[in-house]
């Protein structure tokens, strides 16, 4: 696909939502949910930023007219984020007073750690909702597909990064999630 139709096809995806009201930017609660953890867990490092995990599949998205391998691999992508807060929320280190804590958040102090763990609920929530408002599509990209089951869900760098892309992820399912 010629860059002169990949681009009039962006655009096209693009007035289409703009026509259909879709939302180009998060709602205000995501981006307070996850500015509020940001800090505590140093989502703006430069090793976090420096190798991005999902950059090939929002720059895939944003460039292609393929709907149906756009919704699948955005589909992927949202399984895996599924499986991160899972991993953050679920599983992690027993404590002497029964708490379970993940090693991500094993840092924390008890009220930043409540507070940490109710904006991932709620951010878990959202990811939820939006992967239900997709379809589920008949191809897929394989190369990224592979690339997204190598993502280690239990690994706090991982699952830092994750978070870290939080907001353009999302953008992104919203906006093929809102022509499903």
């Amino acid at each position: 696909m010629s860059s002169c139709c990949g681009s009039v096809c962006l655009l096209v995806l693009l007035g289409v939502a703009l026509a259909c009201g879709s939302p180009l930017h998060l709602p205000e609660d995501l981006i307070h949910l996850q500015e509020s953890i940001a800090d505590l867990l140093a989502l703006k490092e430069p090793e976090i930023g420096s190798k991005p995990l999902f950059s090939s599949v929002i720059k895939s998205v944003d460039t292609s007219c393929q709907r149906k391998e756009d919704i699948l691999l955005m589909n992927a992508t949202l399984d895996v984020y599924m499986h991160i807060f899972s991993s953050i929320l679920q599983h992690g280190h027993r404590h002497h007073d029964g708490t379970v804590t993940s090693a991500l958040l094993k840092n924390l102090p008890g009220s930043e750690r409540s507070r940490v763990n109710s904006a991932l609920t709620k951010l878990q929530q959202k990811m939820g909702e939006l992967r239900r408002r997709l379809g589920q599509p008949n191809h897929n990209k394989q190369d990224m597909l592979s690339e997204l089951n190598k993502i280690k869900v239990d690994d706090p760098i991982d699952q830092r990064k994750a978070l870290a892309e939080f907001q353009q992820v999302y953008r992104t399912a919203s906006l093929i999630g809102s022509h499903s």
